[in-house]
């Protein structure tokens, strides 16, 4: 987990956004994508609480792709990364 953790927080700084973020995730051999452990490696990495990053499972279906537009997806998650 320590792994994407950093993975995430380095796409983060590139500027990267919640999508591909996932999909690094996705990538890694190591690590095995689920909507809970995308919320565990969220707080790990960026301090977002569990209760308010299940937010953003409403906008992804169960292997974590966008329902609708994916700008809405990146919008939720910015605004949880300005409160964290």
């Amino acid at each position: 987990m320590d792994e994407a953790t950093e993975d995430i927080r380095r796409l983060a700084a590139d500027g990267a956004g919640l999508l591909a973020m996932i999909e690094a995730l996705r990538d890694n051999e190591g690590f095995t994508l689920t909507p809970l452990r995308l919320l565990l490696v969220l707080d790990q990495a960026f301090g977002i609480p569990w209760t308010e990053a299940r937010d953003l499972l409403v906008l992804l279906d169960p292997d974590l792709r966008p329902i609708g537009p994916a700008g809405d997806a990146e919008k939720r998650f910015t605004a949880l990364l300005r409160r964290s």
